[in-house]
């Protein structure tokens, strides 16, 4: 392993409120309601200063949602959100593994992240003086769409040691 790149993304385990949050998602497609999940989590990707300009995306994320077999998006969850039972609900913490980790990190963070708050980032930050830390100024967690070449920048510039 030559680096890690944490993207929108954080070693910290889960709150009760996102795990809670996680688990209505499930139940809501579970339930045959994922137009309901379609209209809210796509946009909800984005700063918002940033959705009308990214609205083709958003209606792109909001069809695949659609096109996507209620099966599919559920087993992706449990996938996604439950390692054996409970995954990311049950994630452990790993800040700890990272600071002791040698291998060089890159943090990649949205200043307007819906779903990591800038207070939980800056926090995050402050408590990795090892890790290389770019913000995204004007991005919330979609920053790989939002800013493409910022974030491109960034990644190449740490694989190549810069």
């Amino acid at each position: 392993l030559n680096g890690v790149v944490l993207l929108s993304s954080t070693p910290n385990a889960d709150t009760p409120e996102k795990s809670e949050n996680r688990r209505r998602e499930i139940a809501l497609v579970k339930a045959g309601k994922k137009d309901a999940l379609a209209r809210v989590a796509p946009e909800a990707g984005f700063a918002e200063d940033n959705r009308t300009r990214m609205k083709d995306y958003i209606e792109d994320l909001t069809e695949q949602v659609a096109v996507t077999e209620d099966e599919g998006i559920v087993a992706l969850s449990v996938l996604l959100f439950q390692d054996r039972f409970n995954g990311m609900i049950a994630r452990k913490d790993q800040n700890e593994m990272l600071r002791a980790s040698k291998v060089p990190q890159l943090f990649i963070l949205g200043r307007k992240d819906n779903y990591i708050p800038v207070e939980a980032a800056e926090k995050m930050v402050k408590e990795h003086p090892q890790a290389r830390i770019v913000w995204l100024e004007n991005s919330g967690h979609m920053g790989f769409l939002e800013e493409p070449e910022t974030t491109a920048r960034a990644i190449l510039d740490f694989v190549n040691g810069k």
